[in-house]
């Protein structure tokens, strides 16, 4: 089945291999259709479903599925344990600054549910920010985001919605990426799963480690789906940075375009990677779609100067872009909101993506030091680096057969942040990709600017701008505040934007 039916039918686009024709890769963009993906397999699940999580609140609920109702997704966990006996193990923080272990093993021996096993990786300061979920050693979810409600969030990204709390984003509304594969690199997602696990162990006998996997054996030099982790080194280990080889590995690949949409982007070796490819390449675009205030406020610091002093912000060849929404009332827009970008993606040429947990910063990919500017920090955080897993998909290159499907994922996205059919974005303009994001997001300057009926905004895309405040950013952009000006529904305050209150809360509490 062509892949563009596929994307219209909103189902998976398989990528079939010399090495495994069984391989799948199903884009799941933005949380309530990846938690009903999820919520589905937890139901049918008939042997196993480890979890490795940075939290998952007991409250959590997954909204807005189209084919179920609202459902808490612990108290799914519990009844997949309780009603059919499967195997579930559950892996997150337990450190200082960050233990979730604590109150999900208090709230489990409320309900009884003693068979669901949970560990906690103490590894102050690193964590674990990986985010996957291995099903009955046959699917493998790479997922975007915590089990929080404040992460909850649907593709019509509301600029208020009661669903979402304010404890975690001040409740913006939030865009993510999520990822269901099949094949080989379920195995290979087993294995690390299997050795964090065993390492999180404390020597406690009572706790039994994971059953042995079979030993398959696996054709990664021709695989689609290629699991690459970060993880910090140990006495006996020197650890992994093998996201980072990835990332600059697809970068130097690049001809035509590097598309990124991530939370953070600070970290210094891919930006160096990204200024290197656009001066050996005429021909090559870079498409960025970033935060103005991420939820740690130094991230806007370092992000800002590592795009002015590379020289990326002001490039002719690259945009650098946010993502607002808006709602209407009688033909006005009324209320207008940041939207959060949590999605961790990197797409280069139609035929390479990177997604996963990994952030485009020092702690996901190789030394929080590096993020630093002062000798001292540099030197604290040398080589401080979370636990993290991505996947590399490759599409009709290095001896993987073409299916389409980092395409389909390039369009879908595009497809909801321009406000377009995914179709349209099949085609390379004769202007370039570039021109036709620039013309999107001035013609959304001018609709905010105007806010009338004549003048409407489409996707969520507007320009990025290194201002401090979304009010100034606005500002920025050429958006006066006028008498019919949209009430702007995030507006921190000097505490919000340079100490990252928020943040520092949800460690403590």
């Amino acid at each position: 089945m062509r892949a563009d039916i596929l994307e219209r039918a909103g189902t998976k686009a398989p990528a079939r291999t010399r090495a495994n024709a069984a391989e799948e890769c199903e884009w799941l963009i933005d949380n309530s259709g990846a938690y009903e993906k999820i919520l589905r397999s937890i139901s049918e699940a008939r042997r196993s479903i480890w979890i490795s999580q940075l939290a998952i609140d007991t409250d959590c609920i997954a909204y807005g599925m189209a084919t179920s109702p609202d459902t808490n997704v612990a108290e799914a966990l519990v009844d997949a344990a309780q009603s059919r006996g499967l195997e579930i193990r559950i892996l997150m923080n337990q450190t200082l600054l960050l233990d979730t272990v604590k109150p999900l093993k208090k709230w489990l021996a409320a309900r009884g549910a003693s068979t669901i096993q949970v560990r906690g990786v103490s590894r102050f300061p690193q964590l674990l920010h990986a985010k996957m979920i291995v099903v009955d050693d046959a699917e493998l979810f790479l997922v975007g985001s915590p089990f929080v409600n404040g992460y909850c969030d649907d593709p019509h990204h509301a600029p208020t919605d009661l669903r979402r709390t304010l404890r975690e984003l001040g409740g913006r509304p939030l865009h993510d990426v999520s990822v269901r594969i099949t094949g080989s690199a379920v195995t290979e997602s087993a294995e690390l799963y299997a050795e964090w696990w065993k390492s999180a162990a404390g020597g406690d006998p009572s706790i039994s480690t994971p059953p042995a996997r079979p030993n398959t054996p696996l054709n990664r030099k021709y695989s689609a789906a290629r699991l690459v982790a970060t993880s910090p080194a140990t006495k006996a280990r020197s650890g992994k940075t093998d996201i980072l080889d990835a990332c600059l590995n697809g970068i130097a690949r690049a001809r035509s375009l590097i598309y990124i949409e991530h939370q953070y982007l600070s970290a210094r070796p891919v930006v160096d990677a990204l200024k290197k490819a656009l001066d050996q390449n005429e021909n090559l675009e870079i498409i960025a779609v970033l935060n103005q205030n991420p939820d740690i406020t130094a991230y806007r610091r370092w992000q800002n100067d590592r795009l002015s002093k590379s020289g990326l912000r002001d490039h002719p060849r690259v945009g650098v872009f946010s993502l607002w929404s808006t709602k209407l009332c009688d033909d006005r827009i009324v209320e207008l909101n940041q939207i959060f970008v949590h999605s961790k993606v990197m797409i280069v040429d139609d035929s390479w993506a990177l997604i996963g947990s990994a952030n485009l910063d020092g702690v996901s990919l190789h030394s929080y030091g590096d993020d630093f500017a002062g000798p001292l920090a540099r030197r604290l955080f040398r080589n401080v680096r979370n636990f993290d897993v991505n996947v590399v998909i490759r599409d009709g290159v290095d001896g993987v057969i073409e299916s389409g499907t980092v395409a389909q994922l390039r369009r879908c996205l595009w497809g909801e942040h321009l406000g377009l059919p995914p179709r349209v974005m099949a085609t390379r303009p004769a202007k370039g990709w570039l021109a036709a994001w620039r013309d999107r997001s001035q013609k959304n300057v001018s609709a905010l600017s105007l806010n009338d009926s004549r003048h409407r905004f489409h996707g969520f895309v507007l320009p990025n701008s290194s201002a401090t405040t979304p009010a100034k950013q606005l500002r920025a952009m050429g958006i006066a505040e006028r008498e019919n000006s949209p009430k702007l529904k995030f507006s921190p305050g000097w505490a919000e934007v340079y100490l990252s209150p928020n943040w520092v809360r949800n460690m403590f509490l």
